[in-house]
């Protein structure tokens, strides 16, 4: 190989290598060990709220409006959230077929891992597993603000996510001390 085949595979290297460095950077979430802070522990379902387009509201349709739940951060960057109606009666034992779907239309439940993008307010999760096989795999943007010991995710509703009627959502949290 003759000295200017080398050099120019040299800078072609060198050029492949910024570019990546580049768009690396680029594409990394703005995270300090301290933003992650904020969230970890656990949280609790205050309530839930969808804006309908047409400026009416309602709660989240899955867990209704005395739905409960929790939401867990820990410090090495893992989640879980469990969301679920509070107007199920109990079980017959043994469970009928329409009593596990009645808990299952009500139930809502993913886990996985986290990062928190402070330029952008937005804590993105990562569902690793999850109770609706199609979240896994994705990439879920939760817009947020603390009020006091309240977290509040509020965002526009995708259009992918199903239900055209919704604008916003919001979801509010209360931490836990004990």
């Amino acid at each position: 190989m003759n000295k200017r085949c080398v050099v120019f595979i040299g800078v072609l290297l060198i050029l492949s290598a910024l570019a990546v460095a580049r768009y690396s950077s680029a594409k990394q979430i703005h995270e300090s060990p301290d933003a992650r802070a904020k969230f970890v522990g656990a949280w609790k379902l205050v309530s839930t709220e969808e804006k309908l387009k047409d400026g009416s509201s309602r709660p989240y349709q899955d867990v209704g409006p005395r739905g409960t739940g929790y939401l867990m951060y820990s410090a090495d960057g893992h989640m879980c959230a469990e969301l679920t109606g509070a107007d199920l009666s109990k079980w017959s034992v043994p469970a009928t077929t329409a009593q596990k779907i009645a808990a299952l239309d009500t139930f809502t439940a993913y886990c996985g891992r986290f990062e928190v993008d402070e330029v952008h307010h937005t804590m993105w999760h990562y569902p690793e597993v999850a109770l609706n096989p199609n979240f896994v795999g994705t990439k879920q943007p939760r817009p947020y603000r603390f009020e006091g010991n309240r977290l509040i995710f509020s965002g526009k509703q995708a259009p992918e996510d199903g239900d055209e009627t919704v604008d916003r959502w919001t979801i509010v949290w209360e931490r836990q001390t004990k």
